[in-house]
């Protein structure tokens, strides 16, 4: 069969391929909201916890937010503006509490599923002249979308003040808009596309590989058009990446030092990004993070991801093999490279990282999502009779089952949210007004929610530490042992702490699991 790129004019106006029904595939956007609100309300959660959601507020409420007021370029900062610029216009309207923050990632996750369901129309329904069962309805569309809305991270990382599902959105957004210009031909499609693809690598440096799909099919597409049309479609969507991207990359590479001086301005985390692809059969890695030793090879933590409890299941997972198998038997270029290239591009990009975070898969939840719509679409074009109502039954299943892992994925991280916050009320209540508290990891939540002079352990030297622990200020230290002992030996925190420990001074003065509270000055314990 032949590879095709370009749908016809009769098969584009036939009823057959006629755009979905806004009225079917709206619902989609209620599950994300309806899930992760209750979710955040239920435990009280306003979006914030470790390290990096406190610094994309901070920096979105405060020096971005006095920037654009200034009509200023944005301040340096650690990753791509993107997202905070989201949250800074939301304050605008909502005020600078972190519920700016949290309707962003909200709003962000509830048009993933939408969008996704809109590709999956894109590149198999409008496309397949299938029977009624299959391509030419919105099957496919419809489960595409509802197993990413049901999707467990997609949920938690819509309660977080983090750049993930804003990101995600653009991307895909991105993707079907090319997807459309491919069938199309129309140059805004291409303009909303170039545009889009841009700014989730404004929003998130990780979705940056996505452009290498996305741009192959766009020169196979343009390649397909009358020359002269074709070089202009292409300029102005070059101009308009370089218009987006365009101050980022010169801020990024030109030498503008980051927001403390000790590295690039939205680009200071590329040692953390750093990529071998040997790294996809290692489970013992050494970061800027301090050690990690994993169960798994990253290549097999990632590519058993999908099949997770709180991802797609075993149940669903196991569809998008046969779904893979349909679309490479159709050989169309556009599911290949839209659909395979944007999870294979993800999958390798993430197999050579040198951390396992099961956040990062939220990446490659789209192209899955809709692999297995495509695998239940060709179970249920070659089953007959009562089969159908069982393949229905194993899709209910498995969306409950998907479900209950979201709930349980999102509980019980808002829940160490709060015993992070517990530690915090406890601390406060041991120490006395004026006391100084060093600490790590949990630093900014000290910042935020009390009035505690803090100072980010990482960061101190042994000159530091000797001038603290001898100004007659009352000090304390606050740290978790188990952690510092384990996956940061031989890195600042642990070597700080052995300092402390050794020159100084520790007086143990009680415990609030994981972390111990000490007073600097005091005798060794």
């Amino acid at each position: 069969m032949s590879t095709k790129i370009l749908a016809t004019p009769a098969a584009i106006t036939s009823p057959q391929h006629r755009a979905p029904s806004w009225l079917l595939l709206l619902p989609l956007v209620l599950v994300v909201p309806l899930a992760a609100g209750l979710l955040a309300l239920w435990g009280n959660f306003d979006g914030l916890y470790g390290q990096d959601p406190y610094a994309y507020y901070n920096y979105a409420v405060g020096p971005l937010r006095q920037s654009l007021l200034r009509l200023e370029a944005p301040p340096p900062f650690y990753w791509p503006p993107g997202y905070s610029l989201l949250v800074t216009l939301v304050s605008f309207v909502v005020g600078t509490g972190p519920l700016a923050g949290q309707l962003v990632s909200l709003l962000c996750g509830a048009l993933v599923p939408l969008l996704t369901a809109l590709l999956a129309h894109e590149v198999w329904s409008a496309r397949q002249p299938f029977s009624a069962g299959t391509g030419n309805s919105l099957f496919v569309p419809l489960v595409a979308g509802l197993v990413a809305a049901f999707h467990g991270q997609l949920w938690q990382s819509s309660t977080i003040i983090m750049s993930d599902t804003a990101g995600l959105a653009a991307a895909t957004l991105g993707i079907w808009a090319l997807a459309r210009y491919g069938r199309l031909g129309t140059l805004r499609w291409l303009l909303l596309a170039a545009g889009a693809v841009a700014y989730s690598v404004l929003v998130r440096w990780p979705l940056a590989p996505l452009a290498l799909p996305a741009a192959a099919y766009a020169l196979v597409v343009l390649s397909r058009q009358e020359r002269r049309r074709a070089l202009a479609h292409g300029v102005a969507a070059a101009l308009l990446v370089g218009l987006v991207l365009g101050p980022l990359l010169f801020a990024t590479f030109a030498g503008v030092r980051g927001p403390n001086g000790d590295g690039r301005a939205f680009g200071s985390s590329f040692e953390v990004f750093s990529w071998n692809p040997l790294n996809a059969l290692r489970r013992d890695f050494v970061t800027l993070e301090g050690y990690y030793h994993y169960k798994l090879p990253v290549g097999l933590y990632y590519a058993i991801a999908p099949a997770r409890s709180f991802a797609f299941t075993p149940l669903l997972a196991a569809f998008a093999l046969p779904g893979l198998y349909t679309l490479a038997r159709r050989r169309t270029l556009q599911s290949l490279l839209l659909l395979v290239g944007w999870a294979g591009v993800i999958y390798l990009f993430l197999a050579g990282f040198a951390y396992q975070n099961f956040r990062y898969t939220l990446a490659y939840v789209p192209p899955i999502a809709i692999l297995i719509a495509i695998g239940f679409a060709t179970a249920r074009e070659a089953a007959r009779g009562r089969a159908n109502g069982l393949l229905a039954l194993v899709l209910v299943a498995g969306l409950a089952w998907m479900a209950v892992g979201g709930v349980e994925l999102t509980r019980d991280f808002i829940e160490r949210k709060q015993l992070d916050l517990a530690a915090v009320r406890w601390t406060e209540s041991q120490l006395p007004p004026d006391a100084r508290l060093l600490t790590f990891g949990i630093t900014l939540a000290f910042e935020h929610y009390t009035a505690l002079e803090t100072v980010e352990f990482y960061n101190l030297t042994a000159d530091d530490l000797a001038r603290l622990a001898s100004d007659g200020h009352p000090t304390f230290l606050l740290l978790e042992l188990d952690s510092i002992e384990q996956q940061w030996r031989d890195r600042p925190p642990s070597e700080n702490y052995h300092w402390l420990r050794d020159n100084a001074g520790l007086e143990a003065l009680g415990q609030h699991a994981p972390y111990t509270l000490f007073r600097v000055g005091g005798a060794t314990p």
